[in-house]
Order: C-alpha cells, then sequence, then structure tokens
C-alpha cells in the first residue's frame, strides 16, 4: 500500500520533520531587523499581508480565539515595529479584532503552550508601543505570576527547561547578559523559530541566523513553522497510527535505531538533540521500541509519576489526557512492566475522571475530542469494556450525515481518528456493522490520493494551532489500511 507518507518515511530521507505555516512565528520573524530598522526576512512580511483573515484576524483557519488573539497580536506588533505608516490598514483592522474578541479568552477553556507567559507579555509589549488595544483586560495575569513563582529566575535562560520554548514571554524585561547561554547546538531556542527570533532581536548570533534561513527555505512560501526540528515527534507518531493498524515494516528498524540513540535517563524530546524530554514523546518512542523487539528502560516513565497520573512536563499546568491514554496504552501491552496491574488501575481511574458526561475526551494537545477519544479507545480495549463502549457509542451518534466526522460537513484527520477506532474495536472486542464507514473510507481514499495539494486545518495545540502534517497523513493511511482489512 504506497502511500504519500510511506513513500516520504521510507527514504528516510529526513529534513527534520514539517509542519504547517505559522502566523505567530513567521510574524516574529519579521521583527530581525538590519541596522536600518529593516526587516531581515521581506518574504515573512509578504506572507503576513497575504494571509490576514477578512475579519482582520491572523492565525489558523480554524476559529480558536487563543490561537486568533496571540496570533493576531504578534503580527500588528510585527507590523507596526517595522513601519507603521506603510501597514496602518493591515493594523487598524487587527486592533479592531482584538478589541472585538479578546474577551472571548475569559471564556474559553482550551489554553494553549505558554499562553499564561505570552500573552501578558505581548499586551506589555503592544503597550510600549501605543497599539490600540483593550489594555485594561488582564487576561492570564494570575496565571503568568503563579507560573513565574514556580519556576526559579535562574531557570528561565536555562536551555533545559521548557520554558525555553517561549523566551519570547520575557519581552522588554530579558537579561542581555543570561541570553548566550540558551542557544542550542542547532542554533535555536528550545527548537522553536519565534523564541530564536526573539533572540536575534537582542543579539547578533550567525548561528542562530542560519537556523531560522534553513526553516525559512523548508516552507519556500516565506511563513515560518512552529517548531523545528521535530524528528523523534514525527516518527514516533508515524509508527505509533502504523502499527496501530498492523503494518510492520522493515524500515522501522531505522526508526529505531535513531529512539535509541536519543533515548536518555528521562526519555527523549521532539527532536534528536533536543535536552527537554517530555513523557509523550518518551512513551511514544518506548512503545516503537518495544514493539520492534529493542531494549526498553521501564524505569523511564517514573520521573513523571506525580501519583493520580503522569505529568508530561516538570512545572506543567494541568495534566493531558492524552499523554496518560498513550502510558496506559504502553503498560497494557508489556506483560513484565513492574506493578503493571496497579499502574493500569490508577491509570484507568484517572482517564474515567476526565471523561465528559457526553462520552468522550478532550485534551491540551489537539482541538478535536476524536484524537483523544479514539486513541483511548485503543488503550482501553481489553481494559475497560464499559469505557470503550461508552466512546465507541458517541462516535457512532456523531458522525455527519456524508459519513465523515468532525465540524462543517468533517475533515480527513478527524474521520481518520474517528474510523481507527472504530475498525480497532471491530476487529479487537466486536464486529460493527461496517457499511457505517464505507462513505468514510471513499473520502479517506480520494483524500489519501490528494495529500501533497490537501489543505489539512491546524487541530494540533502548542503556542498556536499547527498541522503536523506528515502525522496526519500517517493517520489517515493507518484507517485505510484499517478500513480496506475490516473483512479480514
Amino acid at each position: 500500500m504506497q502511500t504519500p507518507v510511506l513513500q516520504q518515511v521510507r527514504s528516510l530521507e529526513h529534513d527534520g520533520g514539517k509542519m504547517s505555516s505559522s502566523a505567530y512565528d513567521t510574524a516574529s520573524h519579521t521583527r530581525v531587523t538590519d541596522q536600518r530598522g529593516k526587516s531581515l526576512f521581506p518574504e515573512c512580511v509578504r506572507w503576513l499581508l497575504e494571509n490576514q483573515h477578512p475579519d482582520g484576524s491572523w492565525g489558523s483557519q480554524i476559529l480558536d480565539y487563543h490561537d486568533r488573539v496571540l496570533s493576531t497580536l504578534s503580527a500588528i506588533m510585527a507590523l507596526n515595529e517595522i513601519d507603521r505608516r506603510q501597514y496602518e490598514p493591515y493594523i487598524q483592522r487587527g486592533e479592531t479584532y482584538i478589541w472585538e474578541h479578546m474577551k472571548y479568552l475569559e471564556v474559553e477553556t482550551c489554553q494553549f503552550v505558554g499562553g499564561e507567559m505570552l500573552l501578558p507579555s505581548l499586551i506589555q509589549q503592544a503597550q510600549s508601543m501605543g497599539l490600540d488595544l483593550p489594555l485594561h483586560m488582564k487576561v492570564y495575569e494570575k496565571a503568568h505570576h503563579a507560573k513565574l513563582k514556580k519556576i526559579e529566575e535562574s531557570m528561565w535562560y536555562s536551555p533545559l527547561t521548557s520554558l525555553s520554548f517561549s523566551l519570547e514571554f520575557l519581552g522588554n524585561n530579558v537579561d542581555l547578559a543570561c541570553l548566550p547561554n540558551i542557544l542550542l547546538s542547532n542554533g535555536s531556542v528550545g527548537n522553536s523559530p519565534a523564541a530564536t527570533a526573539f533572540f536575534l532581536t537582542h543579539r547578533k548570533n550567525a548561528k542562530a541566523l542560519r537556523y531560522l534561513k534553513t526553516v525559512l527555505q523548508l516552507t519556500g512560501d516565506g511563513s515560518m513553522m512552529e517548531a523545528y526540528p521535530i524528528d523523534v515527534f514525527e516518527l514516533g507518531w508515524i509508527m505509533y497510527n502504523l502499527i496501530s493498524a498492523g503494518l510492520y515494516l522493515e524500515w522501522y528498524a531505522e526508526i529505531c535505531d535513531l529512539l535509541l540513540s536519543c533515548m536518555g535517563r528521562l526519555g527523549v524530546g521532539m527532536s534528536s538533540g533536543f535536552p527537554v524530554p517530555d513523557l509523550d514523546d518518551t512513551i511514544m518512542g518506548c512503545r516503537a521500541l518495544y514493539e520492534m523487539h529493542y531494549p526498553v528502560d521501564f524505569s523511564i516513565i517514573d520521573a513523571y509519576d506525580v501519583g493520580d497520573y503522569f505529568a508530561t512536563y516538570p512545572f506543567e499546568v494541568g495534566a493531558s489526557v492524552s499523554t496518560n491514554i498513550h502510558v496506559l496504552d504502553f503498560v497494557k501491552n508489556c506483560s513484565e512492566f513492574p506493578n503493571r496491574e496497579e499502574v493500569i488501575e490508577r491509570l484507568v481511574r484517572f482517564i474515567r475522571r476526565e471523561i465528559h458526561p457526553g462520552g468522550y475526551w478532550t485534551d491540551k494537545w489537539h482541538v478535536s475530542p476524536y484524537y483523544t477519544t479514539g486513541h483511548a479507545v485503543l488503550a482501553l480495549c481489553n481494559v475497560d469494556l464499559a469505557l470503550v463502549e461508552t466512546a465507541i457509542s458517541w462516535i457512532l451518534e456523531s458522525q455527519n450525515e456524508n459519513g465523515t466526522w468532525g465540524e462543517k460537513g468533517g475533515t480527513l484527520e478527524e474521520t481518520a481518528l474517528a474510523v481507527q477506532a472504530l475498525m480497532y474495536y471491530h476487529r479487537h472486542i466486536e464486529r460493527i456493522d461496517t457499511e457505517i464507514v464505507s462513505n468514510a473510507i471513499s473520502v479517506l481514499d480520494y483524500g489519501g490520493s490528494t495529500l501533497a495539494s490537501a489543505k489539512l486545518p491546524d487541530m494540533w495545540i502548542c503556542k498556536v494551532l499547527y498541522n503536523p502534517v506528515r502525522i496526519v497523513w500517517s493517520a489517515i493511511t493507518s484507517a485505510r489500511f484499517m478500513a480496506k482489512t475490516r473483512h479480514l
């Protein structure tokens, strides 16, 4: 079964990973200027001007106010800094959008990575620029101070904490003497183009500038990705999707060799060479290694155990449901895992507590409930049948009339996630009427054959919304394969 994702990963001519364009990060790059105050990245300026939404905002095509407000703030600050007079119409429309929509941040429940650090800082910077914004709204101010109290000031500039990924939160309060310590060997700050751009607005550095130019060349259209490189994250999730479908391929060994070489005492992070491990990437790496009979140190997750659940990062605000689902999926398949039954019971108790009354789960890393719920079905099969059946019922009841899943007529990714869950249940628990997914299969087949040109919506959560393109391709590939073999 040859598909775009299999062809790309099979070659292993890997470029470090691929994400969709980020208006937030693109705007950050326009603020890197020469001695005359001209942007070193005029192609980023052009991209911003061409990608303002009709309502005056910037950000993902999916309407999420955190994403739109943060992206719009970043964009108008950048354009204001470069040439307020020239870009006045764009800036004014952005200001109007924020005035009209800032209030929705107080009622939206989904918070983004570093949002409590970034938004107050951007508002403070905007105020110093004289931008016309609702500065009286102190969104996240309490959370901002609470987060800072949890982390010693000496760690703010450390490349060994996840805070480095959002270094731009320092804004006008940056300590220039501490900045040189934070660069990684690849020239980035925390694998974040935006944080690296912030660094370059305060310090000249050829290595950091080369890193930004590398990312810009990868997109090829004047936009920037939100994180780079992401090879461990990308390859781990691709293997998760394909192995869940029963696809075992000989070239997994090359991926596992990479994962094993990156695995440290506390696991792995988003990429090889990235010094900040997290449990989600670690558990996906462990799962891939275990499936392919590579050695796995089960104690690697102990550092993330906080009692009732497992944390994704140190200093984390709010638990991730999907991370704990992925831990359960790994532990249940490891018969030799220490205290296996006790860990499973604890994880199921946490997952049961987090279910919504409607019978689905949501999470901090993805806006769609089909991501968390679909992965929950895979993890809970043969562990808690009652929870699985509740989730399957919700998936079936929420199907669109055209046979897809997701809002506004359905999306390829959400449809793939739903089909994965249904077909896994069909194969491992109880047969279902597979005609239910017949229309969805047609949609996935068509979408799968046109993925190179398909516009996949940004549904994954980081500082703003993004789409890890090849991971989504692998989910679609997985769902198509599971559906094609449903009669076996």
